[in-house]
Formats: structure tokens, C-alpha cells, sequence
């Protein structure tokens, strides 16, 4: 990893099509601009660790999983209750407190008509 230090309107530039510009630093926080061509794909972590789960549920997901989840869903019975303990028959995707993915799966639960 490079650490750089930049001062207010400063820039740092990668390859030849990345800019980015330091608007603001102060109490901690960093603004910053990114000028990139089109096709460059620019994320916030959080929003870039979405996108992969979703895309490692998507690519381990049949159409007949996603009918049932959709039935699930429509009925009422998928709870989100992350305590219980994951049977041999659900899968489960697990993001720890430093966004990192532990698992890839998906976990779903179906809800007894008696709870």
C-alpha cells in the first residue's frame, strides 16, 4: 500500500486516465474528487462489498432457489433472525464487523406456522 500526504487541492494521478483531487481534509475526514474515464467502475467500500455478495448469491443461485425464495417472500415466511444456527440444508453469508465475507452462501430461514 502507498501512503501519500496531500494538502488541500492537491492532486494525485494513476496511470494516465485517474485524477484525483484532495477537496477538503480537516477533523479527520477527507474529501476527496475522482476524475476517471466512463468505464472506470468507482465504489465506496460498503457499496463494492454489496455488489460482490450479491453477484456470489446470483452465481450460486439456480432459477428454481429464486422461485422459491420469491414464494417464501410472498407468503410471509423468511424471517431474519441471524441467531439461529444453520442446518445442513441452508447455506449462509456471513460479512464480519471489518466487511470482510467469511462465507459464501445465503441463508434462509422458513418460518414454522406454530412460532
Amino acid at each position: 500500500m502507498l501512503v501519500i500526504t496531500r494538502k488541500n487541492g492537491q492532486k494525485i494521478m494513476i496511470n494516465d486516465n485517474i485524477e484525483i483531487t484532495i477537496v477538503e481534509a480537516k477533523n479527520g475526514v477527507c474529501k476527496v474528487a475522482i476524475k476517471a474515464d466512463k468505464d472506470v467502475k468507482i465504489y465506496r467500500e460498503e457499496i463494492y462489498l454489496q455488489i460482490k455478495v450479491a453477484n456470489l448469491i446470483g452465481k450460486n443461485t439456480n432459477t428454481s432457489a429464486v422461485d422459491s425464495v420469491s414464494n417464501l417472500i410472498k407468503s410471509g415466511t423468511v424471517l431474519n433472525d441471524n441467531s439461529a444456527s444453520v442446518s445442513s440444508g441452508e447455506e449462509e453469508v456471513v460479512v464480519d464487523e471489518t466487511n470482510k465475507i467469511t462465507k459464501n452462501s445465503i441463508r434462509i430461514n422458513k418460518k414454522n406456522a406454530d412460532s
